[in-house]
């Protein structure tokens, strides 16, 4: 049975919640500078999980056993379920940070996959909405409008549906990258540091810019008139 390492953080707070949605995103960081930021208090960031490329599952933030508290990984977010709109998904919902620089260029693991399987799987044992596909989202879901673009292109969804909901219709879920930029950063991946400090340096620097060009492209898309 998978069970996390527990790395504790202060960046949460020490509230329940009422899970209805299980929220994915990716780190642009390796792990040991995932849970460097995820413990300095001045970061002021947090998810409940942080998912290795290993397999390996760390608990940063109370969820596991069932009593979810109010981690800090959504930020400004909502979304609309077709019957009712939530605002504030950190009130809403747990998240899960998997080890990758860029997930719009760069594939997730089997051994992630696999692990998500069996996150989900207990995870819905404590959350009944979790029991649903239709509450899992990316972090591009709800709040790609400010240019999150996580998980990203190479995450596969339906791969994901069919591994954790085989029962159940896949949820559309767009990644909201720009394509042109989605390109961009692929041939500049061919070139780019990918391990050390340089590679964590270089990669939450372009993970900043993949977010300034979706949000850019997403006030396009609210700002340009029917034709």
């Amino acid at each position: 049975m998978l069970a996390p390492h527990r790395i504790a953080s202060p960046n949460y707070d020490p509230r329940p919640i009422d899970v209805r949605f299980l929220v994915l995103h990716y780190t642009a960081v390796d792990l040991a500078r995932t849970l460097e930021i995820f413990t300095d208090p001045a970061r002021k960031v947090a998810a409940h999980l942080v998912l290795d490329m290993d397999g390996a599952l760390y608990e940063c933030v109370p969820c596991w056993d069932g009593a979810a508290q109010r981690g800090w990984h959504a930020g400004v977010s909502h979304w609309h379920d077709g019957v009712a709109q939530w605002e504030a998904l950190n009130d809403w919902s747990i998240g899960i940070e998997m080890v990758n620089f860029n997930g719009n260029i760069f594939p997730f693991t089997d051994a992630q996959y696999t692990a998500l399987a069996a996150i989900v799987d207990h995870l819905r044992q404590h959350y009944p909405a979790l029991r649903h596909a239709e509450a899992v989202l990316g972090h591009e879901q709800i709040a790609g409008f400010r240019g999150k673009a996580d998980p990203g292109w190479q995450f596969d969804w339906p791969r994901f549906f069919a591994m954790c909901y085989p029962n159940q219709p896949a949820p559309p879920r767009q990644p909201v990258c720009p394509l042109t930029v989605r390109d961009a950063l692929t041939r500049l991946a061919e070139v780019a540091p990918t391990a050390g400090i340089a590679a964590n340096a270089f990669w939450e620097r372009v993970s900043l810019l993949t977010e300034a060009a979706a949000g850019i492209a997403a006030q396009g898309d609210r700002t340009r008139l029917p034709t």
